[in-house]
């Protein structure tokens, strides 16, 4: 009986310290460097960066010049007895002011793509990390779920003992059997489970899905974190999502510029070689135009577009307030929801565990004792693994909270290392 109390006992304190027994096969500041190198939708937005970059050399330059042939007078269809042939090289220039306007706008969009890359990249690291905090919630609640099956294991063999001897009844045999295949059947499906935590984590890393990868970890302590108001103003500072927005409200100000220099005219210039066979002459022409935005039956498309820029200007500027509004919300409503799932764990480590271990314990005495029935062994033994996989619950959900609040602030990691 004392070796039944003992290992009963040690049962007990491994499931007080079920997250303490964590191998670091899997370090999560590796997975995640590896990640922002190899993960496909990272790359996507990488070569959206390059052909940003690459347009901005495009923009602020001369259209192609043309070169045209032309043979004029033309009796019938006798090409060769034309009165003129005509060989003219043009080109055509944009006022320049507006193709300094066309590049400011093509360096904003080039640094657009900067941002959204950021966000991209903060978005699959908080992918990455809620993958990686489920798998460690998973592997920790197999090794919680094999504990108990030993410990359930220890109460079939004293159910056995007491009946032998005619302490206690078929009955708790039979209940403590059937618990024990509800554990192992709970055990199959927790496999299962890692499984799918692993390919999902996996497809993130975009390794092969055969690959095994290893057990998650966590550290014991838990961080206290950056004030609120810190955070607020660091993402205010540092989010890409709104600086994206506030460098929009710059690009609509430059198109505004722009739209409002179409009243601008625009120049072509060509140089000819004129022959005229009949006359035996051979010579040069030259050629100057100049666009009429102004004249009143298309002067209202340039004031459309100064509309039309003005109106964006609008928008802009709304939705970057909007978006200033969101984030603000969102960093104060998981900042609240971190430190209340903090609160929460404390108690179930330093009260509501080790009480449900205490009840466990005094069950376990009254019922070898004779003292207490088996059935209310049997419910202290599902409390204390209720509350033990509802812990690695809430350690988890405190985690993938503490990962969104660093999202929306737009600095990885600036919540766990503060």
């Amino acid at each position: 009986m004392r070796f039944v109390l003992s290992a009963i006992m040690v049962v007990v304190v491994s499931l007080l310290a079920y997250g303490q027994q964590r191998p670091p096969t899997l370090d999560l500041q590796q997975l995640i460097g590896e990640a922002l190198k190899n993960n496909p939708e990272i790359q996507v937005s990488l070569s959206e960066v390059d052909a940003a970059h690459a347009r901005v050399g495009q923009a602020g330059t001369l259209d192609d010049p043309e070169l045209a042939y032309m043979r004029e007078e033309i009796p019938g269809f006798r090409f060769n007895e034309a009165m003129y042939s005509r060989v003219e090289l043009a080109q055509s220039f944009r006022f320049p002011s507006k193709l300094s306007r066309e590049t400011k706008i093509a360096e904003i969009n080039a640094e657009h793509s900067h941002h959204d890359l950021y966000e991209k990249e903060l978005e699959i690291i908080a992918r990455l990390k809620a993958a990686y905090y489920g798998l460690w919630f998973v592997q920790q609640s197999i090794t919680l779920n094999r504990e108990n099956v030993r410990l359930l294991q220890q109460f079939v063999k004293i159910a056995k003992t007491k009946f032998g001897a005619g302490d206690a009844s078929l009955q708790d045999v039979l209940k403590a059997n059937v618990e024990l295949a509800k554990l192992e059947n709970e055990g199959t499906m927790l496999q299962q489970q890692e499984l799918s935590a692993k390919a999902m984590l996996s497809a993130i890393l975009n390794r092969r899905q055969d690959d095994t990868l290893g057990v998650a970890a966590l550290p014991d302590s838990l961080t206290a974190g950056a004030p609120l108001d810190t955070l607020q103003e660091i993402a205010l500072r540092s989010r890409p999502m709104l600086l994206h927005d506030s460098l929009a409200v710059e690009e609509s100000r430059v198109m505004l510029s722009l739209s409002q220099r179409e009243y601008l005219p625009d120049f072509r210039v060509g140089l000819e070689f004129v022959t005229v066979p009949v006359g035996d002459f051979r010579g040069w022409g030259f050629r100057a135009g100049i666009t009429l935005p102004f004249a009143p039956w298309v002067i209202g498309k340039a004031a459309s577009r100064v509309e039309e820029a003005t109106a964006t200007i609008s928008k802009s500027s709304a939705t970057l307030n909007a978006s200033r509004n969101m984030v603000l919300s969102n960093v104060r409503d998981l900042y609240f929801k971190s430190q209340s799932m903090k609160r929460l764990l404390d108690s179930y480590r330093t009260v509501i565990l080790p009480q449900a271990q205490q009840s466990l314990k005094a069950s376990m005495t009254a019922y070898q004792n004779g003292r207490s029935d088996f059935l209310m062994l049997i419910d202290a033994f599902r409390t204390l693994v209720e509350l033990s996989m509802e812990s690695l619950m809430v350690r988890m959900q405190f985690e993938q909270s503490v990962s969104d609040l660093e999202r929306q602030v737009g600095v990885p990691d600036i919540v766990s290392h503060k």
